[in-house]
């Protein structure tokens, strides 16, 4: 499922972790759920979604396929999400992935888009009123672009129109919907040198936040889109870190500073009232390896796991609570 194997995610392990892996804006709101993917016993990704302290976790998908990415709709009722349910072939070897829609209780399932090629890392505006996502639309070699959909599937549309070898993923609306951010690599390939982009939510306006050298990965706005955070691979002996930001790319503070080869940091998302942010982090504990969801302030400060038990879980999403 995702670039060149199904959910091919940088593995985390409790010795070593990451290699660069991919969350919508978080709105304004009360701190509500979390919803993540853990891989299964048969080695497929699935989505799981639990109190914001990991407690009552219920498993959402199953299936002798991947599934993940999920993002809480802005009203809380539906997730958007990816799956190669509908490659139907040995070892994905059609190399098709699309991006689904579900509600919270893992029932209702809908397929958003069209099975040409690998379609994901869905984004909801806003308002609700559409999603966008990366795709490669079929290409052979992996070059994908940014994507806008209705929920119900119509009113398809291209925003960025990049030139191979350069790669367009992780597109996340601000807070407001009248800006975009997107990953930019120069390969389709893992690893790939990759900036940091914005643009208006139309397509134009296109500007550079981050250098390549910085090989982001994840973004995601603060709930006041005065701040952006990332996490990047820079140094290659390194597995990850999370950075700040400022939305118009200055400011750039490494939060986590994890020694090289024996920490690591990824997939980072905002809280919802804007008090913490939430990753997988790998570090060394008190002389014990641990790995898992954790929080911090945004200053980096109390750093902390969220749970005792040690769970590779990627791409946790925070559902913003209204009312």
């Amino acid at each position: 499922m995702r670039r060149a194997s199904a959910l091919t995610l940088a593995a985390v392990t409790l010795v070593a972790l990451l290699v660069p892996a991919l969350s919508s804006a978080t709105s304004p709101g009360r701190n509500g759920r979390i919803a993540y993917m853990v891989e299964d016993r048969r080695g497929h990704w699935q989505i799981w979604v639990a109190n914001s302290d990991l407690s009552g976790a219920k498993k959402l998908t199953h299936g002798r396929y991947d599934s993940g990415w999920a993002v809480w709709s802005p009203n809380g009722k539906r997730f958007a999400f990816d799956s190669n349910r509908t490659d139907h072939t040995p070892n994905n070897s059609r190399h098709v992935n699309d991006v689904f829609l579900m509600k919270p209780d893992g029932t209702g399932v809908k397929k958003l888009t069209d099975s040409k090629g690998v379609s994901g890392d869905a984004a909801w505006s806003p308002n609700g009123s559409s999603i966008a996502f990366d795709a490669d639309r079929g290409n052979r070699k992996g070059f994908s672009a940014i994507y806008v959909i209705r929920p119900n599937g119509k009113k398809l549309r291209r925003l960025t129109n990049p030139r191979p070898p350069l790669s367009d993923y992780k597109p996340r609306f601000s807070p407001d919907g009248t800006h975009l951010l997107f990953t930019r690599a120069k390969t389709p390939a893992d690893g790939a040198p990759a900036a940091l982009f914005s643009m208006r939510a139309n397509g134009t306006g296109l500007q550079q936040l981050t250098p390549y050298s910085l090989h982001v990965d994840d973004s995601d706005w603060s709930p006041d889109g005065q701040w952006i955070v990332i996490d990047a691979y820079p140094n290659p002996k390194a597995y990850g870190d999370i950075y700040i930001l400022d939305s118009d790319g200055g400011h750039l503070t490494n939060l986590t500073q994890n020694p090289a080869g024996q920490a690591g940091s990824a997939d980072p998302a905002w809280s919802p009232d804007a008090s913490k942010i939430l990753f997988l982090d790998n570090r060394v504990v008190n002389g014990v390896p641990r790995t898992g969801l954790a929080t911090m302030d945004p200053d980096g400060s109390h750093r902390q796991f969220l749970s005792s038990k040690n769970v590779e879980a990627h791409q946790a999403d925070w559902e913003s609570v209204h009312g």
